[in-house]
C-alpha cells in the first residue's frame, strides 16, 4: 500500500514537472490559450496529488520516515528509492515553477511599460475642490510639422 502510493505520487509529480516545462514553452512563445489549458491540468494534478497524501496520512498519520523502520528492509529499499526520486523531481519542478514566475513578472512587466506608453499615467483629474487637475502645459503631444 505504501509503495503503491509513493509510486503513484512519483507518477504524478513528473508529470506535474512536465506540465511546468510545456508552461515555461507556453509563455516564452506567448500562447495564452495553452497557458490556461496547462494551469487548469495543473490543479487536477494538485487535487489528485492532495488525496494521496491524505489517502496514506490518514491511516496512521505517520511521515515516511517514521513508517519505514517498521516495513521489511526490501520495502524499506524500495520506499527510499521512491523518496530519492521524488525529492530529485520536487527539487526540479521547484525550479521550473521558480523560472515561470520570473517569466510571467516580466511579461506582465513589459505589458506594463506598453500600457504607460500608450496611456500616460497623467491623464488629468479633478483636484478636491472640483476644479479640473490637468498637468502643466508643455505643448502638444503631437508635431504636425514633422
Amino acid at each position: 500500500m505504501l509503495i503503491e502510493t509513493l509510486e503513484k505520487q512519483l507518477a504524478l509529480h513528473k508529470s506535474l514537472l512536465e506540465l511546468a516545462r510545456r508552461k515555461t514553452e507556453a509563455v516564452k512563445h506567448n500562447r495564452m490559450d495553452e497557458l490556461n489549458r496547462i494551469v487548469r491540468e495543473e490543479q487536477k494534478h494538485v487535487n489528485a496529488i492532495a488525496i494521496l497524501e491524505n489517502k496514506r496520512t490518514e491511516h496512521s498519520g505517520q511521515t515516511l520516515a517514521e513508517l519505514l523502520p517498521s516495513r521489511s528492509m526490501e520495502e524499506q529499499q524500495k520506499a527510499g528509492l521512491l523518496r530519492d526520486q521524488l525529492v530529485d523531481v520536487l527539487h526540479e519542478l521547484q525550479q521550473t515553477n521558480q523560472l515561470n514566475e520570473e517569466l510571467l513578472d516580466q511579461s506582465l512587466q513589459l505589458v506594463h511599460f506598453q500600457l504607460d506608453l500608450i496611456a500616460p499615467p497623467e491623464a488629468g483629474n479633478y483636484a478636491p475642490d472640483g476644479e479640473a487637475d490637468r498637468p502643466p502645459a508643455t505643448g502638444p503631444v503631437f508635431d504636425s510639422k514633422a
